[in-house]
């Protein structure tokens, strides 16, 4: 059924016949056609279509390399959301961050943005004082990457999940500055400080929101593409506290994730295995496990775009 939809909508473009052709080339040259008069739409006359990036440490660098498929397919992005890694990426892309610039992060990934407490002194006072490492660095970090821009100046919209540690409610950010939201999303809970802002006191938003689809849905998004990185639990077992505390969210993100794959119109979940979340050298084989992925989905996605776009593209 999929294949005829997709081959009768090509004839309405079509001026000639390919039956010369085998049938999975032209499919595949089909789904082209189809594909370069999509992207070439108007944004007036095409379904607004929003991106949602999951959390997930290091893992999350695998959202780059789909990031590089995504942006090289030229899909047209009307609105992003993302929680922790998802929002940091997120936020790179609606700023017009160049994709090369952002392999450049996953190519030389350094733990001193997050923090000024990373050093000696800051692990004997985590460890033996009870405190917490401060985040204020990544958002200065933030800020001179994106540019110290607001969130209602963003060529694309985008909207950052974050957490109230003390209510347990999601808080999002979509107005302000974008460093703002960006770091309470990824202000890692029992490892950051919480940030404190409006009597509110902000940890990582996905302990409530992994994924956060129905947002973007919110954002106005008609069909919603979510992206998503995949662990595997069973690979090892946590042999420290601060490892059972991360697992046990995990496990949480990924309980959560499974109710927000349901307002996904199509899933790209790039299976990173046991990769640790504080790794970072393994950044780049999450990325590149990303951008293997996000390429061997690419023709499924399409299809599904274009099936879910007929009325706008015909009319």
């Amino acid at each position: 059924m999929k294949r005829l939809l997709i081959i009768a909508l090509a004839l309405a473009f079509l001026p000639c016949r390919l039956s010369a052709v085998d049938d999975k080339r032209q499919d595949a040259l089909l789904r082209d056609f189809l594909w370069s008069e999509f992207i070439s739409l108007p944004a007036g006359q095409r379904p607004k279509i929003g991106l949602t990036l999951s959390a997930g440490g290091v893992r999350g660098f695998s959202h780059v390399g789909a990031m590089q498929v995504l942006i090289e397919s030229g899909l047209p992005v009307d609105y992003i959301s993302g929680t922790s890694m998802g929002c940091i990426i997120g936020s790179f892309y609606a700023s017009g961050m160049p994709i090369e610039r952002m392999w450049d992060f996953v190519n030389n990934p350094e733990l001193s943005v997050l923090s000024k407490d990373l050093n000696v002194l800051g692990f004997l006072k985590f460890l033996f004082g009870n405190k917490l490492f401060s985040s204020e660095n990544f958002g200065d970090f933030i800020s001179k990457e994106v540019g110290g821009v607001f969130y209602e100046n963003l060529p694309v919209k985008l909207a950052c999940v974050s957490a109230d540690i003390k209510t347990g409610e999601r808080v999002v950010f979509d107005s302000g500055p974008v460093a703002r939201g960006v770091r309470a999303s990824m202000n890692l809970p029992g490892i950051f400080a919480p940030v404190e802002f409006r009597q509110r006191y902000l940890v990582d938003g996905g302990v409530v929101d992994y994924m956060p689809t129905a947002l973007v849905k919110d954002m106005g998004a008609d069909w919603v593409l979510a992206v998503y990185a995949l662990p595997d639990y069973a690979r090892s077992v946590p042999s420290t506290i601060l490892g059972y505390v991360v697992r046990t969210g995990d496990i949480r993100g990924a309980l959560i994730t499974e109710n927000s794959e349901r307002t996904a119109n199509f899933l790209i979940g790039s299976r990173v295995g046991d990769i640790d979340f504080r790794d970072k050298t393994q950044a780049a084989v999450a990325a590149e496990i990303g951008l293997k992925t996000a390429y061997e989905a690419l023709g499924d996605m399409k299809d599904n775009l274009l099936l879910f776009s007929v009325d706008y593209v015909i009319k």
